[in-house]
């Protein structure tokens, strides 16, 4: 096997994107047996990715499914846990262009409280 993995969910999601449209090929009858076995052949291999990116995500969330998939032979990619990828996401948007923490902008009035309190003075005659 080539040494392919998918990196992260946004990646899973083009992989499934790809296997429906392959499946949709496959399934042509005029399809020439040479491209058809070719097109069989990356779809097996992207649904092993799949899956083996899918159980990775089930060792993270589930440790004991490890022991588990090891037993009955399963193979599963190893990941990294999502809440450090997001701290390294966070940090990369923190800093600045010079390497420091940038400051945090004040937070702006929300239009939500506008609509609340407009919503307020209509309904103000009720009161009456």
């Amino acid at each position: 096997m080539s040494g392919k993995v998918i990196q992260n969910d946004e990646q899973y999601e083009k992989a499934q994107e790809a296997i429906i449209k392959i499946a949709l090929e496959l399934e042509d009858p005029l399809l020439s047996p040479e491209k058809r076995a070719k097109k069989q052949q990356i779809y097996d291999r992207t649904t092993d990715l799949m899956m083996r990116y899918r159980r990775g995500g089930l060792v993270l969330e589930f440790p004991y499914l490890k022991e588990a998939y090891e037993q009955i032979g399963y193979q599963w990619q190893e990941r990294e846990p999502e809440s450090a990828q997001r701290v390294d996401m966070v940090q990369q948007a923190d800093t600045g262009s010079n390497g420091t923490h940038g400051k945090s902008e004040p937070l702006e009035e929300q239009p939500e409280a506008e609509a609340i309190t407009s919503a307020s003075k209509i309904m103000a005659w009720l009161d009456e």
